[in-house]
């Protein structure tokens, strides 16, 4: 059977995963056969604040999985990371014209060489998809033949600093980094079906301190974005509302939120400890934010030129997505049809990552294993020095 084994690294604002699990590449399976998680700290909408303090999280999810062994993928987010869509053409000089996997590195090398500013790398090149001497629709050019060969990519960059700093806590745990995700594209890669990809979507990660968004359509890439709110909003709101301690507006969150405040009664009160509040007034705090989460992902699509091109729907996945109410707010502010997704075809017996939380989780194994490790042979932070580190974050990224 076609298994690798492969390993990933959730790095969130509100909570460090750690798996270890078995990909079978042919069936499209993953079995997880192992998991750690510890609460965030150090980590401020997706971008590390504290080295030490996200440095002890990272490491106590890596004790808590226990049987990290190689190198890993990392998730990535933040409000640094920027995409768009580029074309790139090439004349292919072959003598019999065939396009090889080669000529294809060569296409992606050319859509990398662009004019970024100082502190930003390119994260990932995802073709979207080909045009051959003017025949269009092309997915998969390799062994066709062609003279004028365009690549129609998407390009998601990032801050070299903000790379670095999130490569620094993990690997001063000792462990090795093979690849940086983007998340939205991990989650994507747990959530989605082909055929939701050909039919048009925006997949919606709700995470503890970003949303990230990712569209496809006709089976390809076409835009992505992330939105520096998350839960963490939802509960840092609540909390100033109520006027409560952040832990335990995070409990009455998620015993008794809710994002629509009108199916509440006025006078209905919840219960917390030996103190009651008003039910209504905190829907309306969580409703505030959520439209204000959907308004700027309808933004986001409508910038992109992507919003009506999507039949196929919202797809929300993300801890944020489990809030009451969150599905009918995006189907009325986006427009669309809206559904709840989590991690597909998960084996084995850790039952916990069947979860929207655990999306990006789930999806950096599945990540791994179809794009390979193409990491070079770097050893831990603990013998790396600081300019080998830079020289490996542009070589991850070369493989990204």
């Amino acid at each position: 059977m076609a298994q690798s084994l492969v390993y990933g690294i959730d790095v969130g604002t509100t909570k460090i995963v750690a798996l270890a699990g078995r990909v079978d590449t042919r069936r499209g399976w993953v079995e997880v056969l192992s998991m750690g998680e510890a609460p965030s700290n150090g980590l401020k909408r997706g971008v590390v604040v504290d080295r030490g303090a996200a440095g002890e999280s990272v490491a106590a999810a890596i004790k808590a999985c226990g049987v990290l062994g190689g190198p890993v993928s990392v998730g990535i987010a933040g409000s640094h990371i920027s995409s768009f869509n580029s074309e790139v053409t090439v004349l292919n000089r072959s003598r019999n014209l065939t396009i090889s996997n080669r000529f294809l590195k060569k296409l992606e090398q050319e859509a990398r060489q662009l004019d970024l500013h100082e502190d930003e790398q390119v994260v990932h090149v995802v073709p979207r998809g080909y045009v051959l001497d003017g025949s269009e629709g092309v997915k998969n050019p390799v062994g066709l033949a062609a003279r004028k060969i365009t690549m129609r990519a998407h390009v998601v960059s990032g801050a070299v600093s903000s790379i670095q700093n999130l490569l620094h806590v993990v690997e001063d745990c000792g462990v090795r980094v093979s690849r940086v995700v983007l998340e939205p594209l991990a989650s994507a890669e747990a959530c989605l079906l082909d055929s939701d990809r050909e039919s048009g979507v925006v997949l919606v990660d709700v995470g503890g301190g970003t949303t990230d968004i990712a569209t496809f359509l006709k089976g390809a890439l076409t835009h992505t974005a992330v939105i520096p709110i998350g839960g963490e909003n939802f509960s840092a709101d609540l909390a100033y509302g109520l006027k409560i301690p952040q832990n335990r507006a995070e409990k009455m969150k998620r015993r008794y939120g809710t994002v629509l405040s009108g199916a509440v009664d006025p006078v209905a009160a919840v219960k917390l400890d030996d103190r009651y509040y008003n039910a209504n007034f905190m829907s309306q705090i969580l409703e505030y934010r959520a439209r204000e989460v959907f308004e700027f992902v309808r933004e986001s699509l409508e910038k992109a030129h992507v919003h009506n091109l999507l039949p196929g729907g919202a797809i929300l996945t993300g801890g944020g997505s489990l809030l009451d109410g969150m599905t009918d707010l995006a189907e009325d502010i986006l427009g669309m049809r809206a559904r709840t997704a989590t991690p597909r075809r998960v084996r084995g017996e850790i039952k916990p990552v069947q979860k929207p939380q655990y999306a990006t989780s789930v999806g950096l194994l599945y990540f791994s294993a179809r794009h390979g490790e193409p990491g070079p042979k770097v050893k831990g932070a603990g013998t790396t020095s600081f300019g080998s580190i830079v020289e490996a974050v542009r070589s991850w990224f070369r493989g990204g």
